[in-house]
């Protein structure tokens, strides 16, 4: 959904990553002006295709790998968003020169700080909801493995760990006991 809040919400460019066609097609089919292979010469890929220098950089998956490589990529003055961990620290000495900035996004702050602008999150929510309601914003259809079961849960997790999904795994309910429910 980041594709199209990015560009509907806030009006940017989007410049999406992805390394097959099929999620190269679906990143362009949410509406990112430009796909780059991130398995790739990311920033060699940015040079030749003519793109502009990111001022924004939102980093979802494998910031060890990519930090250093969209540090570089960044324009003066941009701002990298990672919302997930690093495994090690980064360098983040190789934002001092364009006076670039990291910044984390964790969905949850605001309600487990009690920060004073906690209910924007709320609002926050609600708006997006209220655009995926009027038909402007897609979710990610997810791909419904089955039940929450130990095989399904292996199956996802192995999926996840090669890093070949588009969207979202999802198991959904559980598979039916055989404990008597009427016993007391």
């Amino acid at each position: 959904m980041a594709i199209q809040v990015g560009r509907m919400v806030a009006g940017l460019t989007i410049i999406a990553t992805a390394s097959r066609s099929e999620t190269r097609d679906w990143c362009l089919n949410l509406g990112a002006d430009a796909v780059i292979d991130h398995s790739g010469d990311m920033a060699a890929e940015v040079t030749v295709r003519d793109l502009p220098a990111p001022d924004l950089i939102l980093l979802a998956a494998d910031p060890d790998t990519h930090f250093p490589i969209l540090a570089a990529m960044l324009a003066p003055q941009g701002r990298i968003c990672c919302i997930v961990p690093f495994d090690t620290p980064p360098d983040v000495n190789l934002l001092m020169q364009k006076s670039a900035a990291l910044t984390w996004e964790f969905m949850f702050t605001r309600a487990m700080f009690v920060t004073p602008d906690r209910a924007r999150q709320g609002i926050i929510l609600n708006r997006l909801a209220s655009l995926i309601d009027a038909g402007r914003l897609t979710p990610a259809a997810p791909e419904i493995l089955g039940p929450i079961n130990a095989a399904n849960l292996r199956a996802a997790h192995s999926r996840i760990e090669g890093k070949r999904t588009i969207g979202k795994l999802v198991l959904a309910g559980f598979p039916p006991t055989t404990i008597n429910q009427g016993a007391s």
